[in-house]
């Protein structure tokens, strides 16, 4: 294909590319946010649930040099998640727009037979301007915006306190799977863009190769579950992936100690950076519950949505 400016060959990458998918993308976030928030673990971690074969692919300039990178993966019953890349020097020549219509291509023939309103999520970087314009003007709405969170860690944190009757106990590999899984699927229920998902399928999923049981939490209130946290150390620090508490022990601490415990944890690992995504709109002011543990904001990403058409 050519762009007029870049001739491009648009194709399906392979395993062996994920290293400089990675370093594409970091370069992306180095323009845009001011440093990489990508590590290889994090493409192998998608990849997991993405065949590679049919659902992403990259943009090959003349040189066969890889200058820019989508996919489209399959997040729940009704929807479909995609992200574009394209390096910043090959801006503004169409690579974005040839990838996204392989992405949308894709999506609505693995939309077609499926019950009920598909919806395709494009994430893009806030500050992109470009980028906003060209799914705005193929017909993708603005749905949310994301905040980077972020905090070094510079002194011990402090204790966590749980009220009596509760505990925070570690993950117990080939035995808590059932109860993490049922109390993501209840804790995240009310939250948006929340679609059902099959209990063993995300398990294996989360249990990629970054997976490290000891970052894995649950809080107890005697023999009921009742709250969750799950993290993964990665290049550039701990990333917390996802922090439940059950409606009905909201607002009792439990978010906040499970956040110091695991800061905790990654202080004697010497890992000083903690890193985390919250929706801008949380429907239980996540936002406010990170600032107070002393997270601040550090980059926004915002989410489009479209309907497909099948």
């Amino acid at each position: 294909m050519d762009t007029g400016e870049q001739k491009v060959i648009i194709k399906n990458p392979t395993v062996e590319d994920a290293q400089v998918i990675t370093d594409l993308i970091s370069a992306c976030d180095i323009e845009e946010i001011g440093e990489p928030d990508i590590t290889l673990s994090d493409v192998l971690d998608i990849w997991n649930s993405v065949q590679i074969e049919t659902d992403a692919w990259i943009a090959l300039a003349s040189t066969n040099e890889i200058i820019g990178y989508s996919f489209v993966e399959v997040t729940g019953a009704n929807r479909m998640d995609t992200c574009v890349f394209v390096h910043p020097q090959y801006k503004n020549q169409g690579i974005g727009s040839l990838l996204l219509n392989k992405v949308e291509e894709r999506a609505n023939i693995l939309a077609k037979g499926k019950d009920g309103v598909q919806t395709l999520m494009n994430q893009v970087p806030f500050n992109n301007i470009a980028a906003r314009n060209l799914v705005e003007n193929r017909g993708y709405q603005f749905s949310r915006l994301y905040e980077r969170m972020k905090i070094e860690l510079k002194s011990p944190p402090n204790v966590p306190y749980l009220h009596e009757g509760m505990t925070l106990r570690s993950f117990r590999p080939n035995h808590d799977e059932d109860t993490l899984f049922s109390i993501y699927d209840e804790t995240f229920r009310d939250a948006w863009g929340y679609t059902k998902k099959d209990g063993s399928t995300w398990i294996s999923q989360k249990k990629a190769d970054d997976y490290d049981p000891s970052l894995w939490f649950i809080v107890w209130k005697d023999s009921e579950p009742v709250g969750f946290l799950m993290s993964r150390l990665q290049d550039d620090g701990v990333f917390i992936d996802l922090l439940g508490v059950k409606r009905e022990y909201r607002k009792q601490g439990l978010g906040k100690a499970m956040l110091l415990h695991t800061f905790g944890l990654a202080y004697k690992r010497k890992q000083k950076t903690i890193l985390l995504y919250v929706d801008s709109d949380s429907l239980t002011n996540a936002n406010r519950l990170y600032q107070q543990v002393g997270m601040s904001p550090h980059s926004q990403t915002t989410v489009y949505s479209k309907q497909l058409t099948i």
